[in-house]
């Protein structure tokens, strides 16, 4: 005891102001600035990729009658902050359609109601904002629309439905002085730049 309370015979006695060791305060500081940097370099790499430049939908979750809906950000958003996206379907003919959720009258996001009516029409797209209302394959119904949803192409690849979204096809006019919209058998077609859709497309 007596030795103890003598301090270190070789170093002398215990110096109480000697200030810890520094080194695990400096790793753990590198530490916390290297998962900074990390998650800065994903958040930079996340925002400077380009976006996705198709829509995949497996063929097994397309029901005849039923659309599946697939949301793009950078297409933007309605007034409600619905996110537009593409309506993915098969048609009463079995053909695969792809079509753009914007409304090119209101601009709303349009919505799939299965239960909705119109002659002999049961499902149908709705534009909630709007009088629109389109069939399954996006054509006018009872001439509630200045013209058809505008649509994608699409190719099959295995089991899977590929939708282009590089490019947009605009929706056959329904009146005569309509622009921003394709003629009956010319399709016209407008690029979809950096996933931004075309300030061209809906004038009507």
């Amino acid at each position: 005891m007596a030795a103890d309370r003598a301090g270190d015979v070789l170093g002398g006695p215990a110096d109480a102001t000697r200030p810890a060791n520094p080194w695990p305060r400096i790793l753990a500081f590198v530490l916390v600035v290297a998962v900074g940097i990390g998650l800065a370099a994903v958040c930079v790499v996340s925002f400077a990729s380009p976006p996705p430049r198709e829509v995949r939908v497996p063929l097994a979750n397309l029901q005849p009658g039923t659309p599946v809906f697939t949301p793009i950000t950078t297409f933007g958003n309605d007034r409600q902050q619905r996110t537009y996206g593409v309506w993915t379907a098969l048609d009463t003919n079995g053909r695969t359609v792809a079509l753009l959720s914007r409304s090119a009258g209101s601009t709303c996001h349009i919505r799939w109601d299965a239960t909705a009516k119109a002659g002999a029409v049961t499902g149908m797209y709705v534009d909630p904002c709007g009088a629109g209302r389109w069939a399954l394959d996006g054509e006018v119904l009872e001439a509630s629309a200045t013209k058809d949803m505008e649509e994608f192409r699409t190719r099959r690849d295995g089991d899977q439905v590929v939708v282009d979204t590089t490019r947009v096809l605009l929706g056959t006019c329904r009146t005569e002085s309509l622009l921003g919209c394709s003629r009956e058998g010319i399709p016209l077609e407008r690029t979809v730049p950096k996933g931004v859709l075309p300030p061209d497309f809906a004038i009507n």
